[in-house]
């Protein structure tokens, strides 16, 4: 039964996934095309060099992409960003046109921008509210059928053009609801997105985190609609508001970040060096094992990968061969008796992790990533340990954000699950390359990743 279930919340992520991303790029793609559409014509009378032009565009969809103008907003504004596209704009022509045009073509060409972007902006916005006024909306659950959520939802009623149309509240009361029903409670979110093509949830209560972290796997916008009288909301800096209630976004699921791609290349690139530079290190270490276990160098077995689906784990062997029944669900532990000389040292320098820079490549594995897992323990966990299945939306890697915390081996799953769950919340290709250099230091000290 725990595999089925995992099984369906694999499938419902994945597809949840793809919807999400077709929707959010729709708003962002527009104003990619204003920034690019602009930019070609407040340029052209600097100068008639094509390659010029193009470099400007490209800098000034660069610096707008860096400064997350392109991010979908609940309330587009014509005007929300307007200081930024002007100061991106005199930089990228700056940039472009450096020595081929004077300072007074280069600040009108900059001006030029600046007025047809927000121009461009007030058309798109427009476009927007006339859509989501005409049903364009989407389909939204509220979370909390208290005064709070009753409040907020008729407000959404009154005002489509918002773009959030509640369909439902989730809560876990069976309280009589004015104005929408109450669909069920936070345990049928699964089945109730996808029933009802629900593509927003608006958190007006109290939940449990990994409520949030489910619904944003299912590819549903999360928002937080914390109470106006809430002191904390105060303190936030990016929010959003639907008439006099603030909208806190939560960050979208890695896999949709225009980042995203770029951890594939470094993968690659990792890895690639990672095998030629350690090919020397592999010979000698095979041929310790050789003499210690025998013939059977690499060490394959399944673990749980990206989504719950199965991969095949390469190691260099540490310890006598088991029967595979024991060596899938017996559990690891640092004075394993079958494990010899050779073998303690290979685990002590994580030098017999080494051959997982092969599944790297096939893409099974990424450098950086929660650890896989025996399926076994995985089922076991996912019972006992809340939140447990959640650390698979990413691909699993070599080391991690709980390994570099000294969580490894014989230690609290449920602190390496709180690890691996804040690393996948918070991704950035910032924090993979910290984890990297974090983890190279970790094995200079000889104290393994």
């Amino acid at each position: 039964m725990a595999v089925s279930i995992r099984a369906g919340r694999q499938i419902a992520w994945r597809a949840g996934a793809q919807r999400a991303g077709h929707r959010r790029a729709v708003q962002p793609l527009g104003l990619v095309g204003v920034d690019a559409v602009c930019m070609t014509f407040a340029t052209a009378g600097a100068g008639p060099d094509l390659r010029r032009i193009a470099v400007a565009g490209i800098v000034v969809l660069a610096l707008n992409g860096a400064g997350r103008v392109y991010q979908p907003r609940v309330v587009p504004s014509c005007l929300d960003r307007g200081l930024w596209l002007a100061g991106s704009g005199l930089v990228s022509v700056l940039v472009a046109f450096w020595g081929a045009a004077s300072l007074v073509e280069v600040t009108l060409s900059a001006g030029l921008f600046t007025f047809l972007a927000v121009c461009g902006r007030s058309v798109l916005c427009l476009a927007v509210r006339r859509a989501r006024e005409r049903g364009r909306s989407a389909p939204t659950l509220v979370v909390g059928a208290g005064a709070h959520g009753h409040r907020l939802a008729d407000l959404l009623l009154t005002h489509p053009e918002h773009g959030l149309l509640p369909v439902g509240f989730l809560d876990e009361g069976s309280g009589e609801s004015r104005c929408v029903p109450v669909l069920g409670g936070l345990s049928d979110v699964t089945d109730i997105v996808q029933t009802h093509g629900v593509r927003a949830v608006v958190i007006a209560g109290a939940v449990r985190q990994s409520f949030a972290r489910t619904a944003r796997a299912l590819g549903c916008e999360v928002y937080l609609a914390p109470d106006p009288g809430d002191v904390i909301v105060d303190f936030v800096a990016l929010r959003e508001h639907v008439r006099s209630f603030p909208l806190l976004r939560m960050r979208p699921e890695a896999q949709r970040r225009a980042t995203w791609p770029v951890k594939r290349v470094l993968d690659v690139a990792v890895a690639l060096t990672g095998l030629v530079l350690t090919a020397p290190i592999l010979a000698l270490c095979a041929m310790m094992v050789r003499s210690e276990v025998g013939p059977k160098l690499l060490f394959r077995q399944q673990r749980v990968g990206l989504g719950g689906g199965p991969i095949e784990l390469l190691k260099l062997r540490t310890m006598r061969p088991a029967d595979p029944h024991e060596s899938a669900t017996l559990w690891s532990i640092a004075d394993d008796h079958r494990v010899g000389p050779v073998g303690r040292s290979l685990r002590r320098t994580s030098a017999d992790e080494l051959p997982q820079l092969w599944n790297v490549l096939q893409g099974s594995m990424s450098i950086v990533g929660p650890r896989p897992e025996r399926p076994h323990f995985v089922e076991q966990f996912s019972r006992t340990i809340p939140g447990y299945e959640l650390r698979h939306r990413l691909p699993v890697g070599l080391t991690g954000w709980a390994q570099i915390h000294g969580l490894r081996g014989d230690t609290s799953i449920e602190d390496r699950a709180r690890f691996d769950n804040f690393y996948v919340d918070g991704w950035s290709l910032r924090s993979d390359i910290k984890i990297m250099m974090r983890t190279m230091w970790c094995l200079v000290r000889r104290s393994g990743s």
